[in-house]
């Protein structure tokens, strides 16, 4: 019996010129879909997306939640909201509008109605409707555009 030939495909199989190499550092793992809704808040001056276990949830529910201000462990690691506790704020199918009629009493005395938000505040209102309606259709979050009051249509990226 002729050895040759096995040893001949064992030596092709085993040599194959490949060296070792160390570690490689290829970033972060994949996620996937996010399950529950997607909340942005703030934390170190950057929008950061918070995951909550209700959901997936319509826009005008999302931004309820998000009205609603980091839970307690959420404000432990640094999370805080920029969005005025005295707003009003309807969300329809591609956007929101403040509701600049609707005052509130608060400590005994009334709070006008809001009529601007800052930078920060539109951008986690946008990137959370983007979010829920994203959820909705089963695309990306910067595939959706938001209508934003005297602004037009913008995307979560626009605050990124």
């Amino acid at each position: 019996m002729r050895t040759w030939p096995f040893a001949l495909l064992l030596a092709a199989c085993t040599a194959c010129g490949v060296g070792p190499t160390g570690v490689i550092d290829a970033g972060e793992p994949a996620r996937g879909f996010i399950q529950g809704t997607r909340l942005y808040f703030v934390q170190d001056d950057r929008l950061v997306s918070v995951s909550r276990p209700e959901g997936p949830l319509e826009a005008a529910e999302a931004v309820e939640l998000l009205a609603g201000g980091p839970t307690s462990k959420e404000s432990e690691r640094s999370f805080v909201t920029r969005l005025s506790k005295n707003m009003a704020v309807r969300v329809n199918d591609d956007g929101f509008a403040l509701d600049k009629s609707v005052s509130m009493l608060v400590g005994g005395r009334w709070l006008p109605p809001v009529s601007r938000l800052s930078r920060m505040a539109t951008g986690q209102l946008v990137c959370t409707i983007a979010a829920a309606t994203a959820a909705k259709r089963g695309v990306d979050v910067d595939d959706v555009r938001v209508t934003v009051p005297d602004q037009g249509q913008v995307r979560c990226e626009d605050f990124k």
